[in-house]
């Protein structure tokens, strides 16, 4: 998810067709997630629009196919591959249970 929150600049591109193009600060947001996590796009460009949640609008599915021409920004041929063919990586890392206290030596007598 971290990678994603860099996108945050394309919330109002994404949701909102009366925005004709997205601002400069969205599509470097975008470049940065093409250049180090292009899987994490699949969660915009697919249709279980598991990106949604993260908005307060739902995604316009299409509005993300287009965002990369929009912005200059090319993903990866296997990217797009990748987001029809393998399971996505969660948008949340899984939870962790903590480690239970370490038990203190008994006090001597």
């Amino acid at each position: 998810m971290t990678p994603l929150t860099s996108m945050i600049p394309c919330m109002d591109y994404l949701t909102n067709i009366t925005v004709f193009s997205p601002p400069d600060a969205c599509c470097d947001g975008l470049k940065l997630v093409v250049n180090t996590a292009p899987i994490c796009l699949c969660h915009g460009m697919n249709n279980n629009g598991s990106m949604s949640k993260l908005f307060p609008k739902p995604i316009d599915p299409i509005r993300m196919i287009i965002l990369p021409v929009r912005c200059g920004a090319m993903i990866p041929i296997q990217t797009i591959f990748s987001c029809a063919t393998q399971p996505l990586p969660p948008l949340t890392p899984p939870a962790t249970t903590p480690a239970p206290p370490a038990a203190s030596p008994a006090p001597s007598p």
